[in-house]
Formats: structure tokens, C-alpha cells, sequence
């Protein structure tokens, strides 16, 4: 079983070594079997073997070990995406199994699907907020609207780029440092902003033109009317002269 202590304990009056190769040696040689059954570990030698090469190394080397771990964390943060799409898969499929639930009304089994969800989240170390910003991340990514060199390496500024829609985020791509691994949550947020403000005014004009057009739609009506009237034929009593004489109907 793997363990955490990866290193005897210094003794007394003696400084450990922080020599990064040493402890990498120490951290596979760590035994595994002197641990009781009942103990829950977690290995951590991959964690140690990780900051230990931060330890005298030159500042070139550093900038690689750097960005290889930040390129991990995005990593991290798709996988457990994804892990999170496969658990709301296995929820659905149970419940479409469940007699029970499908004898329920659509809105009863929403809410039913709804409440195993939380359940579910519940037990993780973070919120159905961080849990839907993870999902909807990894959801952009598989469906291929968004695309893996378009992802900061942040899962919550990544979000803040599934808020956008379609047109927005086209708009976005060719807006330098809006999307991309340099892209940050105000950025982000800001364009958006300004986007669809631009939008709101744009809309605004529009409704101005249409009401403008209305009005010269209505005056034309009542011109169009008046025209008529003109163009009508004159009624009977303008066409007779004055001195022709009236012929009742029962003449006729």
C-alpha cells in the first residue's frame, strides 16, 4: 500500500538534504508494506517528485517545470469534467430504468433527477457551481466549440467563454487575448460587456427606425385616404344642375 511518509525523519541536529535527486530516490524507495491495513494513505510521492525538481535547478528549467504543471492542472480540471458528464450519464440511465420515476410527471421527474444530482455532488469536495462551470468546460470542448489551444488554463475563466454565444464568441477569437491560455476572467467578462451593450444600442436604433418608420407609414395612410376622398365619384345632388327637375323613385 502506498503511503505518505516517503522519507525517514531527520535526526537531530542534522539538515535534511534538499537535493531534489536525493529526494526523488528516497520518494520511490519509500517502503509500502510497513503501514497498517486499517490506515487510509494516498500516495503522494508523484506531489514530492513534482517540487522537488523545483530545487536547484536553473531559472530556464524552472520556466519549463512551471508551465508543464499549469498545463497539468488545466488537465485536471477536463478530467474531472468529464467525470462529472459520465456520473449525470449514469444518473439518467438508472432513472430511466426506475419504473417508479417513469410513472412520475415530466416536472416530478426533474425534480427527482435533480435531487440525485445534488445528492451526488453532495459528496465531492466542491459545489454544484463549480460542478456545472467543470462540466459545461469540458461539454465545450468535446462538442468541439471550443477548441483545446482556446482554453486559459483556469476551468473558471475558461467558463466565463461557454457564456458566450455563438456570434459572441466569434467576435471573441478575433479579439487578441480574449480566448486563449493568456485570457482572464475581466477580460473575458469585460468584452462581453461591451459586446452586448454595443448590441443593446444597436437594438435601441433599430426600435427608433422602426418607430420612426411607423409614423410615415400612418401619415401616408391618412394622405392615401385624403387622396381617395379626392379621386371618389361626387355624390348625386353636385352632378344634377340646380334646375333639374327631382324624379322621386315611384316615377321611375
Amino acid at each position: 500500500m502506498a503511503v505518505e511518509r516517503i522519507a525517514p525523519p531527520a535526526q537531530q541536529g542534522v539538515r535534511v538534504s534538499a537535493d531534489p535527486r536525493k529526494i526523488r530516490q528516497r520518494a520511490m524507495e519509500a517502503p509500502d508494506d510497513h503501514v497498517e491495513p486499517s490506515q487510509t494513505n494516498i500516495d503522494r510521492r508523484d506531489e514530492v517528485l513534482a517540487i522537488a525538481r523545483f530545487d536547484g535547478q536553473e531559472p530556464e528549467v524552472l520556466v519549463a517545470e512551471i508551465g508543464n504543471l499549469w498545463r497539468r492542472a488545466q488537465e485536471e480540471f477536463l478530467a474531472i469534467g468529464r467525470c462529472l458528464i459520465n456520473a449525470r450519464e449514469l444518473i439518467n440511465a438508472k432513472v430511466r430504468r426506475d419504473r417508479a420515476v417513469l410513472a412520475m410527471t415530466p416536472q416530478e421527474r426533474r425534480t427527482f433527477v435533480d435531487g440525485e444530482w445534488a445528492k451526488f455532488v453532495a459528496r465531492l469536495p466542491f459545489g454544484q457551481g463549480i460542478a456545472s462551470q467543470l462540466e459545461r468546460v469540458s461539454r465545450a470542448l468535446d462538442s468541439g466549440r471550443l477548441a483545446r489551444d482556446e482554453l486559459p488554463s483556469s476551468y473558471s475563466v475558461a467558463y466565463q467563454l461557454t457564456t458566450l454565444t455563438d456570434a459572441e464568441l466569434e467576435a471573441a477569437r478575433r479579439q487578441e487575448g480574449v480566448v486563449g491560455p493568456s485570457a482572464t476572467r475581466s477580460r473575458i467578462v469585460d468584452f462581453k460587456r461591451r459586446l452586448r451593450e454595443a448590441r443593446m444600442e444597436r437594438r435601441k436604433l433599430v426600435e427608433q427606425r422602426r418607430e420612426k418608420i411607423l409614423a410615415n407609414i400612418e401619415r401616408l395612410r391618412e394622405e392615401l385616404e385624403q387622396i381617395d376622398r379626392e379621386l371618389a365619384p361626387e355624390g348625386i345632388d353636385s352632378e344634377r344642375s340646380p334646375s333639374a327637375p327631382i324624379i322621386s323613385e315611384e316615377e321611375l
